[in-house]
This record gives structure tokens, sequence and C-alpha cells, in this order.
């Protein structure tokens, strides 16, 4: 399997990191951080600073067990030098939210570098909102794991003032792991199950193959006379990563005959992402989990 291409040299789309933000906004939810007070430490990962604290004093050592499949994956190929340059750190909770999908906690490391106390980095770890099965909300017993990391301002620095760590790869922050799952349905997903009747299948190979390293074989779902394209509809999209694997998200959804009601069906398509030297991320490949077609 050949290497992702580098950027310039192939046609391929790269979807753009950012490297960082200003603020250690919460993954997957952006809301104004605001300051609570921290839980008490509970001696086991369902304490959210626990997990913070434990990560700070470890990384770039192992950090398997704190880390979230997804952003264990974007830690491959990062650059780790500025880690062991840093002294005196200390933790302190930056934010916290929850939705329907996840409870998160923002946290800012500050400590020492080149003799200068400062904002390092920041983090977000969380779990899944729902407890346990049987169990209320108060009762959720889920591990929190590490989602994302952002280098401080200081650190990344500006145009004309570039920091320490402006252009190297880092793990995977808050705004890509947001903003990751909807580029990759807008410029990969929604594409592949695109279907021009107008196009052949030379034409629709080449249109694909500037989205993915490795060919697509997705059969768009079309008309029993492939005439006309369907209705698509996308109900799901979640990050599927393996723990150990590369970065997945699947989607999935459904499709309907706009003349024939009866002819329809659901889709499903998984996108396997690896990182690019320039810390962007490309589509490896698209694969298809078998679409199931109405019976009328």
């Amino acid at each position: 399997m050949d290497d992702p291409p580098r950027v310039g040299s192939t046609d391929v789309a790269v979807l753009p990191s950012d490297g960082g933000t200003n603020q250690p906004t919460v993954t997957e939810a952006p809301t104004t951080p605001t300051v609570t007070d921290s839980p008490a430490p509970t001696g086991d990962r369902t304490d959210p600073e626990q997990v913070a604290r434990e990560f700070m004093t470890t990384y770039p050592r192992d950090v398997r067990e704190l880390s979230d499949p997804t952003f264990l994956a974007s830690l491959e190929g990062v650059n780790t030098a500025l880690l062991d340059q840093v002294t005196d750190r200390s933790l302190e909770q930056a934010g916290h939210d929850s939705d329907e999908t996840y409870e998160r906690y923002a946290y800012t490391v500050t400590g020492t570098y080149q003799g200068q106390v400062q904002a390092f980095y920041s983090m977000v770890v969380a779990r899944p909102a729902e407890p346990g099965e049987g169990g209320g909300a108060a009762e959720n017993d889920l591990p929190f794991q590490v989602h994302s990391f952002d280098w401080a301002p200081g650190m990344i620095g500006d145009e004309d003032r570039p920091g320490p760590a402006a252009g190297k790869p880092v793990p995977i922050t808050t705004e890509e792991r947001e903003e990751l799952i909807g580029q990759v349905r807008t410029d990969v997903i929604d594409p592949i199950l695109t279907f021009d009747p107008d196009e052949s299948p030379e034409q629709r190979q080449e249109r694909l193959d500037e989205l993915t390293v490795e060919p697509s074989t997705v059969t768009p779902p079309m008309s029993r006379s492939g005439r006309y394209a369907m209705i698509k509809e996308t109900l799901s999209q979640t990050y599927s990563t393996e723990h150990g694997g590369p970065i997945t998200i699947t989607y999935a959804g459904t499709w309907v005959d706009p003349y024939d009601p009866t002819h329809n069906g659901s889709w499903s398509l998984t996108a396997a992402m690896a990182r690019e030297d320039d810390d962007g991320f490309v589509v490896r490949s698209v694969e298809e989990t078998a679409p199931s077609e109405g019976s009328g």
C-alpha cells in the first residue's frame, strides 16, 4: 500500500489542520468555556481532572489507556520534542459542558519554557453522556478519555513571529475534531454517492481518484434503469476508530427512488484517514457496508 501523497504532488484532497486554537473550547460542541469547580479526585478514570493530570505527566510516553481511539490514532507521527523542554507543569480547568453525546472538560497546562512561565497547551477530556446500562445520569461510571490537544497561542505564534510549535504535526485539535467529520462528508462522501447518468465509468473514476488515495469502488444508488439518481439522506455520522487503528468515520443514511418509492434502501460508508506530512489529513479509502434494497 502506497504512502499518502504529499501536498502539491497529486490532486488528492487534503483536509487542513489548524494546529491549535486561541481558546481551549470543547470538542464537538463549541461553547463559551465556563470555569466550574473541579470534581474531587476519585482515584479512577471517572474523574476528568485525574485523567488530564495523568496525561500531562505521562505524554509523550504511553498514553494508550488515557486516550480516545481517534485521539490515539492522531498521535502517530507527532513531533514531541517541545514536550521535553517544559518543566514545572501545572493544570487548571478552563471549561465544562455536556450535551446528549458527551460530557466534556477542558484543561490548560502551564509550564516553564526557556525560563518563562506560560500557557503550554490545552486538552479536552470527555466521556459518553449516556451512563452504563440501567444507570441514571448521576450513576455514569464510564471513564473519561483525552479527545483533543491544542497548543497555546504563544506556542503557535503568528505569520510574522511563528512560535516554537508552528508548522509541526500535532495531535488532533479541538476544532479539527469537530470540523473533520463534516469536511469528509461534504468533500468526499457526498461526491462518491453522487450518480450522474451522463458520466462514463472512466469519467466517474477519474473524478473519484481526486478524493481518496486508494481508488473507490463504491456504486452510488440509482434507478433500476440506471437513468437517474436517487434521493439520499444522511442519518448519522460518527467517529468509528478502533483502538490501535487509523482514524475512521462512518456515515449512514437512506435512499429512495423519487418516482418509485418501493425502490429504496440504506447506505453506509466508512472513510479511513491518514496524516499528511504538513499536518493535514487525507482520506486514504472509503469502504462500503453492503446497503439494503427495498423489495417492493
